[in-house]
């Protein structure tokens, strides 16, 4: 696969081109991440290693009251997170030629949904095994989230 170069600042719009398998490999990322999040308001989405780690128990000594929160929140959380993916998935299918434009907020979205990406591929394959070896696709797929949401911070930042 070829990979592009790195999110840059142009006219006032932070951009980068994605290749079509690039375009691909995400859009199946955050087909993935949307089939997940739909699970977590089903018990078995309780189980799930990835919905733990996206949307966390923020009380776990108190069982009590992790579940206060969680009914509170946990499904507003995993909508909100849908909505970010599919806005990144619908800025890759609207690109002119792989194409993406974004303005500060759309780029923050992007930071969001990347890091959750990352997040629930650690997850699913586990952090030792992405960083046992580094030519594993799963490694390499994790190893290009990490770059590509590093090159974001970058124009973000200014550096």
């Amino acid at each position: 696969m070829r990979i592009l170069g790195e999110f840059r600042r142009k006219h006032g719009r932070i951009e980068r081109r994605f290749t079509p398998a690039e375009r691909r490999m995400i859009g199946n990322l955050l087909r993935g991440l949307d089939e997940t999040l739909d699970r977590s308001d089903q018990l078995a989405g309780y189980e799930d290693a990835v919905l733990r780690r996206l949307l966390p128990n923020a009380y776990p000594e108190d069982p009590e009251a992790g579940a206060q929160w969680a009914s509170a929140t946990r499904q507003r959380l995993a909508t909100a997170k849908q909505e970010t993916a599919r806005r990144v998935a619908a800025d890759l299918e609207a690109a002119p030629n792989g194409l993406v434009r974004l303005d500060e907020d759309g780029a923050v979205v992007w930071l969001r949904v990347l890091g959750d990406l990352r997040l629930a591929l650690a997850e699913r394959v586990g952090m030792d095994a992405l960083q046992h070896d580094v030519t594993q696709p799963h490694s390499m797929v994790y190893a290009w989230l990490t770059w590509l949401q590093g090159s974001l911070v970058d124009v973000l930042d200014g550096s």
